[in-house]
């Protein structure tokens, strides 16, 4: 799976779950429903990710976050290249 791919799938499940974005639900402040949500993400796109320990999961969970901000990036970067440039 090439890296866009991998955005697009984290990005796709992200949207799946509009409590982790989504401000103006109440279950946005839900901090459990949250992070067992995360979870639920992590599953989806990390390989293996309930054989891995703590430490391992809190590494993959920041390549995750990262992975995140890339897709933003690239998708306002996308954007800007259509509204401007083509």
């Amino acid at each position: 799976m090439s890296i866009v791919e991998a955005i697009e799938k984290l990005i796709c499940e992200v949207e799946r779950r509009p409590s982790l974005c989504n401000k103006k639900l109440k279950e946005y402040s839900d901090r459990n429903l949250k992070d067992k949500l995360w979870c639920e993400v992590c599953k989806s796109v990390v390989t293996k990710w309930s054989e891995l320990l703590a430490e391992q999961k809190s590494e993959k969970g920041m390549l995750i976050f990262l992975f995140i901000l890339l897709g933003i990036m690239l998708m306002m970067l996308i954007y800007w290249a259509e509204a401007y440039i083509l």
